[in-house]
């Protein structure tokens, strides 16, 4: 996940590619035959966290069927 910083600017949402769609601050990735969900955590210095998830979440992303608030709940991340 890479965002671009610009002083006093919001960073600009990544373009979605095949293989990565992108929420605001989050994705969903397949890498080879696995698949991941991207975030930036609320710690102090913002880790980003990757938690591997199903294809049917994948997909269900990808076609905005399930937020990152119900990611978060399901995968149990905060």
């Amino acid at each position: 996940m890479n965002y671009k910083m610009t002083t006093g600017k919001y960073p600009e949402k990544p373009k979605n590619t095949e293989n990565e769609y992108f929420g605001i601050g989050w994705s969903v990735k397949k890498e080879t035959e696995k698949y991941y969900f991207q975030f930036i955590s609320g710690t102090i210095q913002g880790d980003q966290k990757s938690v591997e998830i199903t294809e049917d979440d994948y997909l269900m992303a990808r076609a905005e069927k399930i937020s990152f608030d119900e990611l978060c709940v399901k995968y149990n991340v905060h």
